[in-house]
This record gives C-alpha cells, structure tokens and sequence, in this order.
C-alpha cells in the first residue's frame, strides 16, 4: 500500500513541476530560475510537512510522494554540468551554492513557520 500512496503524491508533484517548469519557458532567462524556486519550495514544504503532519500516510504521501516528486536532482545536476560545459563558472557556482544554501534555509523554515 505504501508503494501506492508515495507514486499517488509522486504523481501529483511531478503534474506540478512540469506545470511550473513549462510555464516559465515563455520567459527567456539565461538561468535555470524555475528550477532552483521548486526546490526552495519543495524543502519548504518538505520541512513544514515533517514537523506538522503526524499521520504515517499522509506523511509519506507529501513527504516521499509529493515532495520527491515536485523537486528535481537529475534536472538540478543536468543544468549545473550545462552552465559548466558552456563555461559559464560564476553562474554555474551561483546556482550550485544557492540552490544548497537556499534550499536548507526552506527546509529549516517550513519547520519553524
């Protein structure tokens, strides 16, 4: 049943990053902004999640499901190793440090606020 309730959530974050991530291809930025405020979001919500939310189901289902399905590694990474090979370092650590630093400021956030 658990396998269920995390792709449920997965599911559901991921309908709503690809929803965000399209949304701003409109706007031409030479930096991968919708990615870097999905995953301060996501540790934010990550964070209120597991210092409020109690019951093991809906837990797991924001926690695992949603969260991990909303945030992306594997984009981060790909965008990070672009700005790299496309020499363009200052951006390329920019995003590296704020997307780290940033995104544990969310985390310790959301389980303050």
């Amino acid at each position: 049943m658990n396998v269920v309730i995390v792709a449920l959530g997965a599911s559901f974050g991921a309908f709503f990053r690809n929803e965000l991530t399209q949304a701003s291809r409109k706007v031409k930025i030479d930096f991968p902004w919708m990615t870097l405020l999905i995953n301060i979001a996501g540790s934010f919500i990550l964070g209120s999640v597991t210092a409020k939310i109690k019951d093991n189901v809906l837990l797991l289902f924001l926690s695992t499901g949603f969260c991990g399905g909303f945030t992306t590694f594997g984009t981060f990474n790909f965008e990070l190793s672009q700005l790299w090979f496309q020499k363009q370092y200052l951006r390329c650590f920019v995003y590296f440090a704020s997307s780290y630093s940033l995104g544990i400021l969310g985390f310790i956030l959301g389980r303050i606020i």
